[in-house]
């Protein structure tokens, strides 16, 4: 039934998007480590509420820009920031170099865009801002492009939305 299902997507037309990669890999599940489990009631990203069906965290949702609530891209960028930050520290040992150090930080923009696409009128694009003032650009550079291959997100996103990188260490800044 899986492959299957999978014959027929990796069939399906695609939508390519300016600057967006079409190439995709897809990766078999091998055993699933945690699921989260979320509901949304009311009127979804309008005025609804997200809540999680395996913690107490329970969030009322507004359009970008309403004050004092939280929206979608807002919550991506919370997981995205925390996951590749995590992500670090494995990548850095697959390349055999250290970091990150404790005074890394991983900063997530991610931009709801409108399309000209009827089909697809709306999407994501995201720009990571890696910063450790304690780790040279070359090895900060080198972890975080490594990064790309082992956060969950990352793979979820490569090739489906725009995606931009800057990495700031001690001694400069490269971006990507």
């Amino acid at each position: 039934m899986f492959s299957r299902i999978a014959t027929v997507a990796a069939r399906a037309p695609r939508v390519q998007l300016a600057g967006v990669s079409s190439r995709r890999t897809m990766l078999t599940a091998q055993k699933g480590l945690y699921t989260a489990k979320a509901s949304a009631t009311g009127g979804g990203r309008a005025d609804g509420v997200a809540k999680s069906e395996t913690t107490n965290f329970k969030v009322s949702i507004q359009p970008p820009g309403s004050e004092n609530n939280t929206n979608p891209e807002e919550l991506v960028a919370l997981g995205y920031s925390t996951c590749f930050l995590g992500a670090m520290k494995v990548a850095a040992q697959q390349i055999g170099k250290t970091g990150p150090s404790d005074a890394a930080k991983v900063f997530a923009d991610v931009t709801l865009n409108k399309t000209d696409s009827k089909e697809s009128p709306f999407t994501i694009s995201t720009h990571l801002k890696i910063e450790d003032t304690k780790q040279d650009i070359a090895t900060l550079a080198a972890v975080a492009k490594q990064t790309n291959s082992v956060c969950p997100y990352e793979i979820a996103f490569k090739g489906n939305i725009k995606q931009t990188f800057t990495a700031i260490g001690k001694d400069g800044n490269e971006s990507w």
